[in-house]
């Protein structure tokens, strides 16, 4: 009896996991297929991260010499003209960012837990 409770939750378990897996593939499906493929989404990622990085430096190097509010100030420009307009966009609903959806918690501790995986394979 107790033999087939625990089989019986093990079958209901390996049925989720099945489920959820195959919904997450049906995204992952509908994104490539109406959106963009894996290199064009791969593409836009990469690009944003450089954009970011070359922004970023621009604004800790301009910050790191400002010697008062206008100059932190004018540190800021490239930075906000890069990306500035984003921010109004996502308020006024023009755009929403995939993390919203699945949640900034979430987002936060998937990209970590493959941080983390890639980081353990690497060593």
């Amino acid at each position: 009896m107790m033999d087939n409770m625990i089989a019986d939750q093990i079958s209901i378990d390996n049925e989720k996991q099945i489920i959820t897996r195959n919904e997450r593939i049906a995204r992952r499906q509908k994104i490539t297929s109406r959106v963009a493929d894996e290199g064009s989404l791969l593409g836009s990622t990469s690009d944003i991260s450089h954009i970011l990085l070359h922004e970023l430096s621009v604004f800790v190097n301009k910050l790191s010499t400002a010697n008062s509010l206008a100059e932190m100030r004018t540190s800021t420009e490239s930075l906000k003209n890069a990306i500035g307009a984003i921010e109004g966009k996502v308020a006024s609903g023009e755009v929403e960012l995939p993390y919203q959806v699945k949640g900034q918690t979430a987002a936060l501790d998937e990209a970590l837990m493959r941080a983390h995986g890639v980081s353990s394979l690497l060593k």
